[in-house]
């Protein structure tokens, strides 16, 4: 086995402008404080966290042989990504986001699904999974080429392997998702998606009854994102809340992807997951205040002294419907 954290799924470039109040009617136009492109996407977004982090990282998916691609591939090896298990889809947009981020944070998305959605089985590099010492699947759901079958086989061979393995997703969540995702769950290790998509899948009222179902399905824990409200981790034995830290937020985009990378970095050190929690929390509360997913982090030493010196803020966790 190798040291290499691997990152699988779905790669963006996010157009990023703020603050956005409104969109102009008709030819209207408006200033803007500031423009910019980042990399993005559960895999690619998780995998520039990671590099910055302090891992050695090679992130897996597919972007269009575009200028929109080239883009995203110099900018993931700009952070230290290995981006040679990227392919390049001929004839294929790469998938991309237009990101207007309101004044509170929030961030309304514009996106083209592109290369994202075409790559295939016949694409996945089975040497670097079967060597990698840790997959993150990110937004697989995103990734109709793979078919039903495909996400499984692809964390089997990384367990086999030797790998722990974590997942995310992309799509609002539904039980007819979760009964896609069904033979997956057993062979992941950790399922990070965030409260909403959790409740979605689940059919739950409570974060409680949805980390309890998805456990029942046969994930080894679960990690619930909630924004503002913090984290919630469950496991077989464990139930563990983390307020989230008191910052200014300027934007919302790639915090959950920073989470994944903060948690699988301290997993990475021998951290027990109440631990790792934390540094999923700082690295998020880092992103939420800059612009885009690669905002904020700056090395680990840094994310471990913000996350011993920033209060955390009170919050009560809970569904949103």
């Amino acid at each position: 086995m190798s040291g290499t954290v691997v990152t699988l799924g779905a790669h963006v470039l996010d157009i990023l402008g703020r603050y956005v109040t409104h969109i102009p009617e008709r030819q209207g136009s408006v200033l803007l404080d500031e423009i910019r492109l980042a990399p993005a996407g559960s895999a690619a977004g998780t995998a520039v966290g990671l590099a910055k982090l302090g891992l050695e990282v090679a992130t897996v998916g597919a972007v269009g042989d575009d200028a929109l691609g080239d883009v995203l591939i110099r900018a993931l090896n700009g952070f230290g990504v290995d981006t040679a298990h990227v392919v390049r889809k001929p004839g294929v947009q790469t998938s991309a986001s237009i990101l207007p981020i309101r004044p509170n944070g929030d961030r309304p998305a514009l996106h083209a699904i592109g290369a994202n959605a075409v790559y295939s089985i016949d694409d996945v590099p089975w040497t670097l999974l079967e060597t990698a010492a840790h997959l993150h699947l990110g937004g697989n759901d995103s990734m109709r080429g793979l078919g039903r079958d495909g996400t499984a086989q692809i964390l089997r061979r990384a367990r086999d392997g030797g790998a722990t393995t974590s997942m995310d997703i992309l799509s609002e969540g539904s039980p007819k998702l979760l009964a896609i995702l069904k033979p997956c769950l057993p062979l992941v290790d950790w399922f990070m998606p965030n409260a909403d998509q959790a409740c979605r899948l689940t059919d739950s009222h409570t974060l409680e009854e949805a980390a309890s179902r998805l456990l029942d399905l046969g994930v080894g824990g679960v990690v619930l994102t909630m924004g503002g409200d913090g984290s919630l981790l469950a496991t077989a034995h464990e139930r563990a809340h983390l307020a989230a830290h008191e910052i200014a937020v300027v934007d919302t985009s790639g915090c959950g992807d920073a989470y994944c990378a903060g948690f699988i970095r301290a997993l990475r050190l021998g951290w027990p997951p109440s631990e790792c929690m934390k540094l999923g929390n700082a690295a998020a509360a880092l992103v939420a205040q800059g612009l885009g997913s690669d905002a904020g982090i700056r090395d680990l030493d840094d994310t471990v002294r913000f996350m011993r010196e920033t209060p955390l803020r009170s919050s009560k966790p809970s569904c949103r419907n």
